[in-house]
């Protein structure tokens, strides 16, 4: 394939252009040019960064990986998708098939792949266009269900319950023993719209319920089925009013639900096995699925850790597309997986990958067996409505499980109003990183940040950035997704020069944590001052700081804004180095860039902020 020239940082001004993702040649200060394959991921989330990035790069040393993380959203997709800019691979969380159609031209049809014949084909509906094609596939499955507190049934001489009948003869049980049944955190959107399809998943699971879900996901309809769901919202009513659900749910954060859990207030909570490890519940909870009207009907809500699609700009040469296919075969086969599945119990939606579980999920292995684990349908739409419904129905804004239904209807009707558009880019940068600057994209941004907070220096890692900037106009929501979408804080500080060198040679060094660089895409981004950087075989290391071409004075002090997930790696350096004072910008990095664009002003302009050289240069 003809490989485009990479553009060097000085046209970085320059609006960009179409195509920047097929870039393959790389120099490294003033080595000799390295032919390598470059391939754009765009990760959902820095998690992945962590173990997943550095597992990629492992298994494919011939490729240059350009990792960035998004904004969760199918929307952003079809943000770069309209624009042509796409990465090469793309992952995202949340996730409806409905919510990608507009643009499944942009994506491979993955259906004739060995690839896709390497999943149970049950689980790949969800995935399926009523025409056969398939663009995205699943990660592994969290588990979502019920966790029950045995011990406290037991203590009342009560079973686990098997179906619905027995569940609610145990709510009824517990009740009168002055035992809260059941307790969830209604004010989040997802435990709404979980709850909801769990408790009547065998309506969904029925070749009704199938047949529905197709067309909705296939765009043909955006209403639901009143033979398949109005029997949702009885259930629900029903469960509303068996498990006292009242108000006081609507304002209750995960953190209490578990805590209720924990000191046996309560005897059932929706939640996940990855949640119970993470609120220290995992020895007294057992996960049971969404009761049926038989233990044969009862099945466990599953969603996948990610879902994955490529670019169907692969398919231009054989040789790319057989590359992406690769990768992507590597990143859903055992090893990859298991790089998702850290610490956490995830099952497995291929035929023959097993993933180590724990035994809060010893009861799930017959339904996993007989493949009755329910991929949750997580439209935008879906969540949106899911909260708003239910939260009526627990307020008794409605008079009956019908009224609900149409009330949901109504929020899912689509919105024919056209993109207000609430402010213009007009200069376009390259994310692309270039040893001798480094990224324009993620300098635009990081001295964008550096001027609204006023500080003298800022550093943050370029993935905080989400890949190319296109010029153009954008929606207020479309502002957004030029950074990531997960909340990053901004400490405030002063440092010394030599405090200041000390801090990014051990984020430089930092691995396994939130903020680890892992390649040159990954690496900080200095504003204010510039770096001397020098690549290793065992990773990267500060030579040193200047600021104008000047080197920096180690003992004068200044103002440093520093961006980073605080508790997972920032408190920690910064307290090594000597600053333990420091204070948290009260608005958040995602606004303040937002901000600065709907008040007319543009991105400041990149600036040549690291010069990366080869150990042996």
């Amino acid at each position: 394939m003809q490989k485009k020239k990479c553009p060097v940082f000085l046209l970085a001004g320059l609006i960009l252009i179409a195509g920047l993702n097929g870039c393959g040649k790389k120099t490294v200060g003033s080595g000799t040019a390295e032919k390598k394959e470059t391939v754009t991921v765009a990760f959902w989330s820095d998690q992945l960064t962590e173990n997943y990035g550095q597992y990629l790069q492992k298994t494919f040393p011939e490729v240059d990986f350009e990792f960035y993380v998004i904004t969760n959203s199918t929307d952003y997709y079809r943000f770069r998708a309209e624009r042509k800019a796409l990465p090469d691979i793309l992952t995202v969380r949340r996730f409806s098939l409905g919510d990608v159609a507009s643009f499944k031209d942009s994506l491979m049809d993955l259906s004739d792949t060995e690839l896709a014949g390497t999943f149970h084909q049950s689980y790949l509906r969800s995935y399926t266009y009523s025409d056969g094609t398939m663009n995205w596939l699943p990660a592994c499955a969290e588990i979502d269900s019920i966790l029950v507190n045995q011990a406290l049934l037991e203590e009342h001489k009560l079973d686990i319950p098997t179906d619905y009948q027995e569940f609610t003869e145990v709510c009824v049980a517990l009740k009168e023993a002055g035992i809260r049944p059941f307790r969830s955190d209604f004010a989040a959107d997802y435990t709404c719209m979980e709850i909801l399809q769990g408790l009547s998943v065998q309506s969904l699971t029925s070749q009704e319920g199938r047949e529905w879900r197709q067309q909705y996901e296939s765009g043909q309809t955006n209403q639901l089925s009143r033979e398949v769901w109005l029997p949702v919202f009885e259930r629900m009513q029903e469960f509303i009013d068996l498990a006292g659900i009242g108000a006081s749910d609507l304002e209750s954060s995960i953190a209490d639900t578990y805590y209720g859990f924990q000191e046996n207030e309560t005897a059932m909570i929706r939640g996940t096995s990855a949640e119970a490890v993470r609120y220290n519940v995992e020895e007294k909870a057992v996960m049971i699925p969404y009761c049926g009207e038989t233990k044969e009907d009862s099945w466990y809500l599953s969603y996948p850790a990610f879902q994955i699609a490529a670019n169907v700009k692969a398919e231009e040469s054989p040789k790319r597309e057989k590359l992406i296919l690769d990768i992507m075969s590597a990143m859903l086969g055992q090893e990859g997986l298991e790089h998702i599945a850290t610490g956490q119990d995830m099952i497995a939606y291929n035929k023959d990958v097993k993933l180590e579980c724990s035994s809060i999920l010893e009861r799930m292995q017959p339904y996993i067996d007989n493949n009755r684990l329910y991929i949750r349908l997580a439209s935008a739409d879906m969540f949106s409505a899911s909260r708003r419904v239910v939260r009526g129905m627990i307020l008794g804004e409605y008079p009956d499980a019908e009224a609900a239904f149409d009330a949901f209807n109504e929020a899912m009707k689509e919105d024919d109003e056209g993109p207000s558009f609430a402010a213009h880019i007009d200069t376009g940068y390259s994310y692309r990183f270039e040893p001798e600057g480094g990224s324009p994209a993620a300098s635009a941004v990081m001295n964008s940040l550096r001027e609204e907070l006023g500080t003298q220096f800022l550093t943050g890692q370029s993935i905080n950035v989400s890949g190319d900037i296109l010029s153009g106009d954008y929606t207020e929501e479309e502002l957004r997704y030029l950074t990531m979408g997960e909340a990053v804080e901004i400490l405030l500080c002063e440092m010394t020069g030599r405090q200041l060198t000390d801090y990014l040679n051990q984020v430089f060094a930092a691995s396994g944590k939130r903020g680890s660089v892992i390649n040159d895409s990954s690496l900080y981004v200095s504003s204010g001052f510039e770096m001397e950087v020098r690549k290793t075989d065992n990773g990267y290391m500060l030579e040193k700081l200047t600021m104008g071409g000047e080197e920096l004075a180690l003992d004068d002090i200044y103002s440093v804004a520093v961006l980073g997930n605080e508790w997972m790696m920032q408190k920690e350096v910064l307290a090594s180095v000597g600053v333990t004072e420091y204070t948290r910008s009260e608005n958040t990095y995602k606004q303040i860039i937002t901000d600065r664009l709907l008040t007319g002003k543009q991105l400041a302009a990149p600036t040549p902020y690291i010069t990366l050289r080869r150990e042996a240069d």
